[in-house]
Formats: structure tokens, C-alpha cells, sequence
């Protein structure tokens, strides 16, 4: 175990040996004609990565000002990139810098009934999740959520019953969650019409990999407009491109800033064994908005019962030498970082996770190809809880197929199943120090 551990520590040394160092600057005020100074900075990341493939075989450091930044599209470093020898994408100095993978929407806002308002949204917009002025807001859903009533924050036995169905209209497009009925995670149906006999017809349940229903009372439907009744809440209809909402009191609709969900990932690391992505290193960001993934987990994983998303807020598929370093990733709709296939020699240190829809950190190997696993991986002084907000199976750290793992100093605490899973390995390859673990099974024990 010593030399295991000395190894991590001359892999996590690396990156502290910066030489020259050449500096790209963002702002949100910048221009992308600017030469990407200090005084004139680049207004986004896409254009300090182009700008930055210049520079190679040097060290660049890509600075980001104070501010939120809207991804338009997800951010790919490909092996087919031209790159420096080193390249860190980090905040300048202490300064706050949000990696939005949503976007902030312009509102006209008027009454539509009962304290409800609408807006008219771009018809190339679509979401899943609604912001106002920073907060979550609650798709409308039965039973209406409350933080005190357990799983879901709150489930019926009659959510989709025929007589509640009746009272919908046309429910296509809404959601049915429930745990399984084994009562170890959830499954995720997406509502596809109704039958002659005025019950929903489903599309799902592929979360799990071998057939199992639905619980029939731990359970509740959401994206349904006639459940549209509680402050808070809010829909959207994807035909005629109305936002609603039911603002809660206080709220200032005419000063609110909206924003929504758009990417399920932010930024990728896109490589492979023969031809990795190395010395990546993303440093004092915080990921914010991105899109739910539960109906897109349907991807196995080796020695599990449950499928995944192998994506998230971040994703390295075919890296070495990468870094995720201070960081954060606060209210996301599916994973936070996932590494996927083949990394070797990264590192996952002092990041901040919490109210994730499925699991903040990943390694998840290819079962069916030699050495397309993560290995020799550090995940230490992390502080995660509250992930699998809506995916139930979602962990803090899930490890499949992986060789050489260190888990160290990471404190973990209110997860809805097992913190620390998992699947396909060894435990001879991992090496578990000094972790933190309270408050798992904070959901599926307490039924």
C-alpha cells in the first residue's frame, strides 16, 4: 500500500512544476476579436481554446474574469486538437466564475389565471429545469413537493391513478417516478399518452437492466399542466412555447432573472488509449444548470444491475495526466464528473458536490476492452452530499472496472444509497483513507 501511495503523490507533484507560463484572459465584457489580454480579454472559452492551440508544446493558463458563462454548445477537447503542453483553464485570482450549461431567457411576463403567469419562450428553446434569480423552481408535480415528506420530497400511491389521469387532459411529455419495487433505487418513465382505459401509457424503466416495476405507492408524476397549483411551481409547453409559472410571494417577475437548463455536459476530454488527452488541469470553477439525464441512462456497467448516463457536468473519455482541482457543482440535473473508458494518472482533489440528480464522481471502465479502464486515479479532500436527487441509485463515488484507486479525506454524507459503490473490481485496487462517510441510506432505509 506504501508504494501505491507514493505513486499518487509523484503523479499529483506534475502539475505543480509550471515554468513559463502563457496567459489567455475572458471576460464576460470581452470581445472574441480582442487579443485576449488583460486589458482587451476574449469573451468566451471557446475562443481562448482555439486561441490557445498556438501555443504548442508551451504551458497556457486561461483566465477567467468575475461572472457567468452560458455555454452555447458543450466544450470539446478532442486528441485530434492542436494543444499546448499544459493547459489550465481556471478563475483569475479569487474572483467567482460559473460554468453555465443553461442559458438566461427574456421574459415578458402577464397573468394568465390564479397567480399564474406566462411568457412566451424561443422555439428553439427547450429545459427541463427553471431557475428565478438563482433559485430551483419545482416542475408542477403531484403531490406537490414538500422538503419534509422523504423521498421525491413526497410521493402518492395514486399519483397515476385513473380517476387523478382524467383531470389531466393530454398528459404526453409528463414524467412517472418511482422506486423500484425491490426498493434499491428508481426508475423513470416518460408519459406517452393514455389508454382506452384512462391509464398513462409509459416509456422506460430502462434504469434498471433487468425487468422490474415500478413501486406502487413510493411514486410521483411531474411536467403535468393541470398539476400546476402550488407557489413555486412551474411548466412548459413544448408545442406553443409558453413558460408558466406560479411565482411564490415577494417575487418581482418584472426584475426576475430566468435562467434554464440547456446541456446535459459541459465541458469533455475526448481521447482514447492510444491517443489520450494529457495535462488538462480545470481549477476554481463552479458548474451550474445542467439538463436532467435519467431517461438517458440506459448504459451498462460492468458487475452492476443498474444502467447509467456516462456523461456529466464534466467527462474525460481518453485522458492522462488531467486535473479537477477546486471546483464546485451545485444543483445539476444529472452527474457531476464522470470518467469514462480509458484515464490514467488523474486527479480529483478539493471539490465542492451537492443536490446532483444522479452521482458526483464516476470511473466507469469498458468491461469489454483490455485496459479501457481508469486507473492509477486519485479522489481526495472532496466534500459531497445530497447526489441522486432524482436518480435514487446515484452515489457519491461509483467505481466500476477502475485499477489503482486512492479515495482519501473525502467527507460524504446524506446519500440516498451507498456512498462509496462498488462494481467489477478488485478492492485490492483501491486504496480507502481517512474518508468521512455518514448519513447513506438516507432515503431507501428510512421508507
Amino acid at each position: 500500500m506504501l508504494r501505491f501511495y507514493i505513486i499518487f503523490l509523484l503523479f499529483a507533484t506534475t502539475w505543480s512544476a509550471y515554468g513559463q507560463v502563457d496567459k489567455l484572459f475572458v471576460a464576460t465584457n470581452g470581445k472574441d476579436n480582442n487579443p485576449g489580454t488583460f486589458e482587451k480579454p476574449f469573451k468566451t472559452l471557446k475562443k481562448a481554446m482555439s486561441v490557445s492551440e498556438s501555443f504548442s508544446g508551451k504551458q497556457v493558463s486561461i483566465q477567467m474574469r468575475n461572472g457567468t458563462y452560458y455555454l452555447p454548445e458543450t466544450i470539446i477537447i478532442s486528441n485530434a486538437d492542436k494543444r499546448p503542453e499544459k493547459l489550465e483553464i481556471t478563475a483569475y485570482g479569487k474572483e467567482m466564475v460559473v460554468i453555465s450549461a443553461g442559458r438566461k431567457i427574456k421574459t415578458d411576463w402577464q397573468l394568465f389565471k390564479n397567480g399564474i403567469y406566462r411568457t412566451a419562450v424561443s422555439p428553439e428553446i427547450a429545459f427541463d429545469i427553471l431557475y428565478v434569480n438563482g433559485i430551483l423552481q419545482t416542475m408542477a408535480r403531484y403531490p406537490n413537493a414538500d422538503t419534509t415528506a422523504g423521498i421525491f420530497n413526497g410521493s402518492a400511491e395514486d399519483a397515476a391513478y385513473y380517476v387523478r389521469v382524467l383531470s389531466w387532459g393530454n398528459p404526453f411529455g409528463g414524467y412517472l417516478h418511482a422506486l423500484d419495487e425491490q426498493k434499491k433505487g428508481s426508475l423513470h418513465y416518460r408519459i406517452t399518452g393514455v389508454d382506452d382505459t384512462d391509464n398513462v401509457e409509459l416509456d422506460g424503466g430502462w434504469q434498471y437492466n433487468k425487468p422490474l416495476h415500478p413501486d406502487k405507492a413510493i411514486r410521483f408524476v411531474e411536467n403535468i399542466f393541470a398539476e400546476l397549483d402550488a407557489p413555486g411551481e412551474w411548466y412548459f409547453d413544448r408545442t406553443f412555447h409558453f413558460l408558466y409559472f406560479y411565482p411564490r410571494k415577494k417575487t418581482d417577475l418584472s426584475k426576475a432573472v430566468v435562467e434554464v437548463s440547456n446541456l446535459k455536459n459541459s465541458i469533455e476530454l475526448q481521447g482514447s488509449a492510444a491517443n489520450p488527452v494529457r495535462n488538462i488541469m480545470l481549477k476554481n470553477l463552479h458548474f451550474r444548470h445542467n439538463e436532467r439525464s435519467f431517461m438517458e441512462s440506459n448504459e451498462t456497467v460492468s458487475g452492476s444491475d443498474w444502467n447509467v448516463y456516462k456523461g456529466g457536468a464534466v467527462l474525460f473519455n481518453g485522458t492522462e495526466n488531467c486535473r479537477i482541482e477546486n471546483c464546485s457543482f451545485s444543483d445539476l440535473g444529472g452527474n457531476a464528473m464522470t470518467l469514462s473508458g480509458y484515464n490514467k494518472n488523474d486527479t480529483i482533489k478539493n471539490c465542492f458536490v451537492d443536490h446532483v440528480g444522479a452521482s458526483a464522481i464516476s470511473l466507469l471502465g469498458n468491461g469489454n476492452t483490455k485496459n479501457d479502464v481508469s486507473s492509477q486515479v486519485s479522489i481526495s479532500d472532496n466534500t459531497i452530499h445530497h447526489t441522486g436527487e432524482i436518480e435514487k441509485q446515484g452515489s457519491a463515488i461509483h467505481i466500476s472496472n477502475a485499477q489503482q484507486v486512492l479515495i482519501q479525506d473525502n467527507k460524504i454524507y446524506h446519500i440516498p444509497g451507498k456512498a462509496i459503490k462498488f462494481d467489477s473490481l478488485s478492492l485490492k485496487e483501491i486504496t480507502n483513507l481517512k474518508n468521512t462517510v455518514y448519513d447513506e441510506f438516507r432515503e431507501l432505509k428510512h421508507q
